[in-house]
């Protein structure tokens, strides 16, 4: 698509130069073309000149100003493709880490409703072994009362119906002592709770099958637009991919001279700006460069956003959930004014991603597919959903 952009542009350039140069050798209005005064020896000569510079020209290719205006109009075209390129990059990036927050979401109902259902499955087997246990009590101390040789007492008073029998029924009741009668009330109440455990597993099953079919539903989302992600970088050109790998060049450079800049800070800043070994920033900017995996939390393999944020704090002894919304309610909240480095940074509303400040309006971050783990500036971002302060900026004794 960016190709043919650029190849009309050129052609439109090459179309002018062509149309323009007849109207240059036109005389202007008023003016009268004049005839040569020379004989014929030197207009021949003139005539073989002015061949011999177009077959120059033709063969030559087009005029050094010709050629210039067409390499900077190409330029031009392909900073524009790679400019239009990064910014769909971004798009796509930014979507993808909204739809990866809401699987995880997904994903953290999911792990709930499944530990719930280990939960009460197993207090349905404890209330069913108490209630089972219950009922053998029952038994044995209505059966030290009267004997039925082979009849359960329990069914003796639920399932006799002629009078005598209900004349009997009656008679037994009146021998049950209170104690008898709060375990009738206890076997009651077990029953109710064994009901109710069945009830909450049923609605657990429902809400897990519900979860599932909603997980598919995204997985399928997330592949389509890592397809259309992995498209859009198939389509580049190897002159824009040039251009694009210059950039992120630059960048690297420009990390390098932000990192020097934040470890060489005065100590009159450090109360905000801290970036020393021991340091929560310190440990981030080990992992410069790690590549974006979706779901990673192994350095050596690759981390995403929120796998960063939980890596880094683990080396102090803080086990972070892997996943940025549930970060966002850990800790102390921040201000923008207030931030130090260290302090966990959050975007997008729902947030859907997150960082580590550094200081200096800079934080570390794993952005996106196809990215590794970067140094960006905070005002580069426009949706910034606040800050935690999870471990202070002191340095570990560790």
């Amino acid at each position: 698509m960016y190709r043919h952009k650029a190849e009309r542009v050129i052609l439109a350039v090459l179309m002018l130069f062509f149309l323009a140069q007849p109207v240059f050798a036109l005389p202007l209005p008023g003016q009268t073309a004049t005839t040569p005064t020379t004989d014929n020896t030197a207009f021949t000569q003139n005539q073989q000149q002015n061949t011999e510079t177009t077959a120059t020209t033709t063969s030559g290719g087009a005029t050094p100003g010709l050629e210039q205006a067409l390499a900077d109009a190409e330029m031009a075209v392909r900073q524009e493709q790679a400019e239009k390129i990064k910014t769909e990059l971004d798009r796509l990036g930014d979507e993808l880490e909204r739809l990866n927050t809401d699987y995880f979401a997904e994903s953290a109902k999911l792990a709930a409703i499944e530990q719930s259902l280990n939960e009460t499955r197993e207090r349905l087997r404890w209330f069913e072994a108490e209630l089972e246990a219950q009922r053998q009590v029952l038994n044995d101390r209505l059966s030290n009362i009267y004997k039925y040789g082979d009849v359960e007492p329990i069914d003796a008073i639920i399932n006799n119906s002629s009078f005598s029998e209900l004349f009997t029924r009656l008679s037994m009741l009146m021998k049950i002592s209170e104690q008898d009668a709060q375990l009738l009330d206890k076997l009651h109440d077990q029953k109710e709770k064994v009901e109710s455990a069945k009830n909450a597993l049923d609605q657990l099953y429902a809400q897990q099958k519900e979860i599932t079919a909603e997980l598919e539903g995204r997985k399928k989302t997330i592949e389509a637009k890592m397809k259309e992600e992995s498209d859009l970088l198939a389509s580049i050109d190897v002159q824009t991919k040039q251009i694009l790998q210059q950039d992120e060049q630059k960048q690297q450079e420009e990390q390098i001279s932000i990192v020097k800049a934040l470890t060489t800070t005065p100590q009159s800043v450090a109360s905000k700006i801290s970036v020393q070994p021991g340091t929560i920033a310190f440990e981030a900017l080990q992992y410069l460069g790690v590549p974006y995996v979706w779901g990673g939390e192994d350095p050596k393999i690759g981390l995403d956003c929120s796998g960063l944020v939980k890596v880094v704090f683990k080396k102090f002894g803080v086990d972070l959930p892997h996943y940025a919304r549930s970060q966002a309610d850990l800790g102390a909240a921040v201000s923008y004014d207030e931030l130090q480095s260290g302090d966990v940074v959050f975007f997008g509303h729902p947030i859907h991603h997150v960082g580590i400040y550094l200081g200096e309006g800079y934080f570390i971050h794993a952005p996106k597919r196809n990215d590794v783990v970067k140094i960006s500036k905070l005002a580069d971002r426009h949706d910034h959903a606040g800050a935690r302060r999870i471990i202070s900026i002191v340095p570990s004794a560790q």
